[in-house]
Order: structure tokens, then sequence, then C-alpha cells
């Protein structure tokens, strides 16, 4: 159900925000055909293969498309995969990484990370790092005014504003067992509860 609701939300940023599904970071200005046409020309003209995407992440994926031993794709489709259950975020560098399963990395969060290397470039992972410090200071607002409903305006305009989807990275990932998250959630429980909920629809 929350990969769902996150698929969701990224579908309705593209729609709203016109950012690209792969990145965030840049204006979807192509439309990419997740299955390459050179690999299944029967797709390239099914409206659930297209995505909306910035020209830099078009042109790094191109034919790129890598699969797993049953032929699945193990590059993530933002549109039916929720990219959190495969990335991680280092919110002090803004960096994402494939998650670490068992012995090895996730396979999809690693080819698509090699893939779209563009996700972390350095104007992309500030970009991740200015609104990850706006949350910070948005959260500490609210536990230094006893929780008062003006200062939790703020963090809802941060959810609002958020063109990365971190919102989720801290309301239902790891991201919320960050102090400043815990101390909201044990001090604040119900404005933890309404910062879910805007995550959640972002």
């Amino acid at each position: 159900m929350k990969s769902k609701v996150v698929v969701d939300a990224l579908k309705s940023a593209v729609g709203i925000r016109q950012r690209c599904l792969y990145c965030c970071d840049s204006r979807s200005a192509d439309v990419d055909h997740f299955i390459p046409i050179g690999i299944d020309f029967t797709k390239a003209f099914k409206w659930v293969n297209f995505i909306w995407v910035c020209p830099e992440c078009n042109r790094r994926k191109g034919k790129r498309f890598p699969l797993d031993p049953t032929g699945a794709p193990l590059i993530i489709d933002p549109t039916q995969v929720d990219p959190w259950d495969h990335l991680i975020l280092d919110t002090a560098t803004g960096y994402l990484a494939p998650r670490f399963l068992d012995n090895d990395f996730d396979p999809m969060g690693e080819a698509t990370l090699d893939v779209l290397s563009c996700i972390n470039f350095e104007a992309v992972t500030e970009g991740r790092k200015r609104v990850i410090r706006r949350y910070y200071e948005a959260i500490d607002r609210i536990l230094e005014s006893s929780g008062s409903s003006t200062q939790f305006a703020g963090l809802a305009r941060e959810v609002r504003e958020d063109e990365y989807g971190v919102s989720a990275w801290f309301a239902l990932r790891e991201g919320a067992k960050e102090e400043k998250f815990l101390q909201l959630r044990k001090d604040f429980p119900h404005c933890w509860r309404k910062f879910v909920r805007l995550a959640l629809q972002n």
C-alpha cells in the first residue's frame, strides 16, 4: 500500500511540477520509452511505456536497459515501483545508493544508478541537500515553538514544495529514525501524523 501511494505521488508531481521522473531535478522535457524500442518495438506506441524525463536522463539511458536472468528490467520504473524500495538516501550528502540486501547490493538500485549516474551529479545532490536542510529547519521551528500550528504550516509548505520526494524518506523510511524526526514523533504525535499524511499525498 505504501509503495502504491508513493508511486501515485510521483506521477502527480510530474504533472504538477513537470519534473523528470528519474532524477526529479530537471524539467521533464522528453518522453522516454521505458522499455527501449530496440528491445521491444511493439511497445513503441504503448502509453504505459512512456515516461516524462529530462534530456540528460534520456540521453544517459538511451538503449541501455539491463535485464535480470529472468528477463525482467533492472532499471527502476518509478511509475510502477517505489524507488525507496531499492535506494537509500544519505541525508548528509544528498547522495543515493543501492540498498544492501543480505550479502549484496540491491540489483535494481545498482543498475539504475549505473545507467542513470546523473541522479548523483553534484547539482542534483545539492538540490536534495537543500530540501533536507529546509526540513530540518522546519522541524526545529516546531520543536522550539511547542508544536504550534503556525510553525507546522512551515513544514507543510516544505512537503508541498519537495520536488525530490524526500518527504517519503523521512515519513516512511529510514529517515523517520533520524533524531529530529524521532523527537517530533515523540513530543508532538499530532504533528507527526499530519506530516505523514501530507508526505503520502505529496
